[in-house]
């Protein structure tokens, strides 16, 4: 009986597993879950989660937010799209991470960095820390693509919209000048300067009229000096 028993419960979770394999991203909410488990008859729903965890079928991320790390195949879960997935509302990945990605600064970066219309807030979960900045409506819009991993999509900010972003949000450091920029850029961040020679000037340009930042401004004309 005990082994039957086994047998029938990891049936189940396999069946589970084909459920949530159908979610590419991997990012299941908690809704999602219940409907699955209440589909294939369970009762104790949040039991059954638990267990879930335990099993390391799911990871929770926040709550009512899940993972699906899988039992027979090592999901590899994109952390840009955790986090565009986050928030109840629209984000994007910026500022270091942003830079770290298109390498133009030389650390890795392992905290995710993202940009929100609502509050700041931080993640510290089992997959890594996801913190975001509140910024304006105005600012939010500009200088934002979409780039893919495996067929699914997640919102970042352009290398120009990402390094305007950090000027922006840098505190404490006066930089009012172009000799200061240029230290700023090549001293505290190690970027190479001979980077902006491609970059869009217009999205810096829009960034710096909305912002009306005399540090966005500065970089702009640095940029454009070039």
């Amino acid at each position: 009986m005990t082994i039957i028993y086994a047998q029938t419960h990891i049936a189940m979770d396999l069946l589970i597993e084909n459920k949530l394999s159908e979610y590419k991203t991997h990012i299941i909410d908690y809704a999602t879950l219940k409907s699955i488990l209440v589909n294939m008859d369970y009762d104790n729903i949040n039991d059954k989660i638990v267990n879930m965890k335990q099993k390391g079928i799911i990871k929770s991320i926040k709550k009512g937010f899940y993972i699906h790390t899988s039992l027979i195949n090592k999901n590899i879960v994109a952390k840009e799209l955790i986090s565009n997935n986050l928030l109840n509302n629209p984000s994007y990945i910026s500022l270091d991470y942003a830079l770290s990605f298109y390498g133009l600064i030389p650390e890795a970066v392992h905290e995710v960095t993202a940009i929100t219309t609502k509050r700041s807030k931080v993640f510290n979960t089992d997959i890594g820390v996801f913190s975001y900045k509140h910024i304006k409506n105005e600012l939010f819009r500009i200088g934002v693509k979409i780039e893919f991993f495996k067929k699914n999509a997640f919102l970042i900010a352009s290398k120009e919209k990402a390094i305007c972003d950090k000027i922006y949000f840098t505190k404490g450091i006066e930089l009012t000048s172009k000799s200061s920029m240029i230290d700023f850029l090549e001293s505290d961040l190690r970027i190479d300067i001979d980077e902006f020679e491609y970059f869009d000037t217009n999205i810096i340009a829009e960034y710096s009229q909305v912002s009306k930042s005399k540090k966005i401004q500065i970089l702009l004309n640095l940029i454009k000096e070039l």
